[in-house]
């Protein structure tokens, strides 16, 4: 399987130095990014730490694929990071695409696509005792403090119960 992640998910675990548990969860030795996600890294300041992540591997995605999935409306509204993450994942069929963005989610699913956001990927990690109650609930405060990400009070308690 292939992992797949989008700048959101992306930037969200980098800030919190945290991104090592997409490879303790999946247990896949690389992470896949698309062009277009490495160009919207790189207007942070959080390019150095992504570029020092060996691990983290950047794919050209497949033009004429992309120029067949514009095709349908609710993808042009995409930003550039997500419609090439969607591409990709189509490119390596079996990947997980690790995205926060409904309508992306929603268009991954229409294309049979797997998908976590960030509370499923927190939810994954507890099933299977990588993370314990304690150390999600750090990583809910970590993530408002430092990325202002915000989980509802139905994923809060999912998570940390």
């Amino acid at each position: 399987m292939r992992i797949i992640s989008d700048t959101d998910f992306l930037s969200s675990f980098l800030k919190i130095e945290r991104l090592e548990l997409v490879k303790d969860l999946f247990k896949e030795e690389n992470l896949y990014i698309p062009i277009a996600v490495l160009g919207e890294i790189a207007k942070t300041d959080l390019i150095t730490d992504l570029l020092d992540r060996k691990w983290i591997i950047v794919k050209r995605i497949n033009y004429d694929d992309l120029r067949e999935m514009e095709s349908v409306e609710t993808f042009k509204n995409l930003g550039s990071g997500e419609k090439e993450c969607l591409v990709l994942c189509k490119q390596f069929r079996d990947s997980m695409l690790l995205i926060s963005d409904n309508k992306a989610r929603e268009i991954a699913n229409k294309n049979n696509i797997a998908v976590l956001n960030i509370s499923a990927f927190l939810l994954a990690c507890k099933d299977v005792e990588l993370l314990n109650s304690e150390d999600i609930a750090t990583i809910i405060h970590d993530l408002k403090d430092k990325d202002y990400y915000e989980f509802s009070e139905e994923e809060r308690s999912r998570l940390i119960v």
